[in-house]
């Protein structure tokens, strides 16, 4: 078996899934619990929500307002998302508040700044891992999709309304060294989550347009563990037919690469993208998954184009 077809989890596989939104969840309250807690900060989404409420003297603790304010999104959803997307998204928001209630590690992190940064990276590192998994992070993630299906609103506009509306409320009641702390952790927060999202998946994205494409996919072929998708194309100045070649590396493959196509073409153009996740034809998904989660039957070895990848 080649290198790029090692079998790995299934990414959408029910265990799978289980499994990261679990450690996913337990990161992210060991950064809120460990760090961020015992300094006041407020993160974002419906968690900040409930621990702005707790700090104003809500009366209730954070995982039990953290509840409460998920509730009414969930029975919403009931109905408006899929059966799966809703029960993991429910198990992720019960385990989460179950965590809050029952972990509180001290990290011993006391400086605000040092604080700010840690505990944005702890909580980013678990969002990464939980948004790579076939659910989310609970009740906001669920309406941010009911509403991106139901008027268009974009994902990145509806939290950046909530978070401003949290960070407005944080502003309101603390005093800003505070509020600027918090600003700090949920944008590293942010960071950090695409980022690990990134890294759940290095792979870059090659396109070779050559005259010798044929040439390069054969040595591509014989002297390493990839393979190609050849297509056509049109200059767009001498409008005269080109073969443009698509592959699928690993960061420690693209030198190596690089270094053969221009061996074979000096003239060749090569370009490099960073992809966000590769799923199919050797690269995670086993045989006999299709996107939707029925089966199908294997192909023979070799049989689709990109053979290889």
């Amino acid at each position: 078996m080649k290198k790029d077809q090692k079998k790995q989890p299934a990414p959408h596989s029910l265990l799978w899934s289980l499994t990261l939104l679990t450690v996913g969840s337990l990161v992210y309250v060991l950064g809120y619990n460990g760090i961020a807690a015992s300094q006041r900060f407020v993160p974002g989404g419906l968690y900040g929500l409930a621990a702005l409420v707790h700090d104003a003297g809500g009366g209730l603790s954070t995982a039990v307002w953290y509840v409460l304010f998920n509730a009414p999104v969930f029975l919403l959803a009931l109905r408006a998302v899929g059966k799966r997307f809703f029960l993991l998204n429910l198990y992720c928001m019960g385990l989460i508040a179950v965590l809050t209630a029952l972990l509180h590690p001290d990290f011993g992190i006391q400086d605000r700044l040092h604080a700010a940064i840690a505990s944005g990276a702890v909580m980013g590192a678990g969002c990464g891992i939980i948004l790579r998994s076939s659910g989310a992070g609970g009740g906001l993630d669920v309406l941010a999709f009911m509403l991106n299906r139901r008027f268009g609103l974009r994902y990145g506009v509806f939290y950046f309304l909530v978070n401003g509306l949290i960070m407005l409320g944080t502003a309101a009641r603390m005093e800003p060294d505070l509020v600027v702390a918090s600003i700090v952790l949920q944008f590293l927060c942010s960071v950090v989550t695409e980022y690990v999202l990134s890294v759940f998946n290095q792979r870059k994205a090659v396109w070779i347009i050559s005259s010798r494409t044929r040439e390069i996919s054969q040595r591509l072929a014989s002297e390493t563990s990839l393979g190609g998708t050849i297509m056509q194309g049109r200059g767009g100045y001498s409008g005269g037919e080109v073969e443009i070649l698509f592959s699928i590396t690993h960061n420690m493959q693209v030198k190596v690469l690089e270094d053969m196509v221009f061996e074979i073409d000096p003239q060749a153009l090569f370009v490099v993208e960073n992809t966000f996740n590769v799923i199919g034809g050797g690269f995670g998904r086993p045989d006999g998954i299709t996107p939707a989660g029925r089966t199908r039957r294997a192909k023979p070895a070799g049989s689709g184009r990109n053979r290889g990848q």
